[in-house]
């Protein structure tokens, strides 16, 4: 029986996957790298450290990137919103007596504009971000992470993220992870190849469906 609920955020509860792309890819088209938006969308979910040198090689051309995606993602971020059912999520998890935790790579200025769309702030138990672990997604640390500060045991936990980097590293840590469409990157097919124990629409078809009971 879980006791503690994990959640991605960028994807999963909130609609910024596509913000995030569109940032990359300008930001890689400045330092003179041309990739398909399709191409950087599979690496959406991973930490920025991992997902530029798939692209960028070369320290400096890869610090340059990373800024320019954070002040390109700046300009968009009041367009990301909640998704379907995500507010609702968090409110029902938490009247229903169950430690809710974010693990993101998002940064902090983007971290607390999530907060304040998902109504979250005083809410949920805790957030951890790739900024407070050695090794970002797909790498366990960030789940493991909150595991140490929830005190919860990988088998009374469960996660819910929207790309394979997430049920990878989730499923690193022992944690099981249920899946949602809504990030747009994955099949249902490939999040359950992926180790995905359930994959559903997004979080208003997870609510309807009682999770995690």
């Amino acid at each position: 029986m879980a006791k503690v609920v994990v959640l991605d955020v960028d994807g999963t509860l909130m609609d910024t996957n596509y913000l995030h792309v569109e940032a990359w890819w300008r930001a890689f088209e400045q330092v003179g790298q041309r990739i398909p938006r399709a191409t950087i969308h599979k690496q959406i979910g991973k930490g920025s450290d991992l997902l530029v040198p798939e692209f960028i090689e070369g320290e400096d051309a890869v610090e340059k990137a990373n800024q320019l995606h954070s002040e390109l993602y700046m300009e968009m971020q009041e367009h990301g919103l909640p998704l379907p059912g995500a507010k609702e999520l968090i409110s029902s998890l938490v009247e229903r007596g169950y430690d809710v935790w974010f693990v993101t790579s998002a940064k902090d200025e983007e971290l607390e504009h999530h907060l304040e769309m998902l109504e979250a702030e005083g809410k949920i138990s805790g957030v951890v971000s790739s900024e407070d672990v050695e090794n970002s997604k797909p790498a366990p640390d960030i789940f493991e992470e909150a595991l140490r500060r929830a005190g919860s045991p990988p088998e009374e936990t469960v996660s819910v993220g929207d790309s394979v980097w997430d049920i990878e590293a989730a499923e690193k840590a022992g944690v099981r992870t249920v899946a949602v469409l809504s990030g747009g990157t994955y099949g249902d097919e490939e999040l359950k190849a992926a180790g995905a124990v359930a994959v559903y629409e997004n979080c208003a078809a997870l609510l309807d469906s009682d999770f995690p009971e």
